[in-house]
């Protein structure tokens, strides 16, 4: 039973963080013309740490004010998970149906980061090493790719998750 309360419980916090991170992705795409795949995901991050301190702090709310570090964590990690696979999914979908333009842009803003620091490569490791860098940098990826990525990356949340459980810890010392 305790299972499956923190189950629904991360799969509600984590499909609100999702939704919210479809968003977010969806409003740099079109709205700023900013791939939501590269260097501007840092936003998805921020929202996947906001919606698990939410979703542990609520469990606790919920649990007459009680929470081990065991629960924490797991509200904290699948609440991570779940949010990072909707999330994954959606951009597969995504690019699946929309095309690469999301993908070149990403690639785009790849190449032009890599052109700016040319100068500072080539003096630290060599031209060559500059070349082999930018030849990777063309490469196109695929969604398959991005959706690997995705959960990936997010998964560097574990550590505030951490974090967080042992913040909002609290044990009762009742014996039942």
């Amino acid at each position: 039973m305790l299972k499956n309360r923190i189950i629904r419980h991360s799969l509600l916090y984590g499909s609100m963080a999702a939704a919210i991170c479809i968003l977010v992705a969806l409003i740099q795409f079109y709205g700023i013309h900013k791939s939501p795949f590269g260097r501007y995901k840092l936003p998805a991050f921020g929202i996947n740490v906001l919606f698990i301190l939410i979703a542990i702090w609520t469990y606790r709310a919920t649990n007459r004010g009680v929470l081990t570090f065991t629960e924490g964590f797991s509200v904290g990690f699948l609440t991570n998970l779940f949010a990072a696979f909707i999330t994954a999914t959606s951009y597969f979908i995504f690019l699946q149906l929309a095309g690469n333009e999301a993908i070149m842009l990403w690639v785009n803003e790849n190449i032009q980061a890599i052109e700016k620091i040319r100068d500072s490569h080539v003096k630290n490791f060599g031209l060559q090493e500059y070349t082999q860098l930018l030849e990777q940098a063309k490469q196109v990826p695929s969604a398959g790719y991005v959706f690997l990525d995705e959960i990936g990356k997010k998964q560097i949340c574990i550590i505030a998750v951490t974090i967080i459980s042992l913040i909002f810890r609290r044990h009762t010392f009742n014996i039942s």
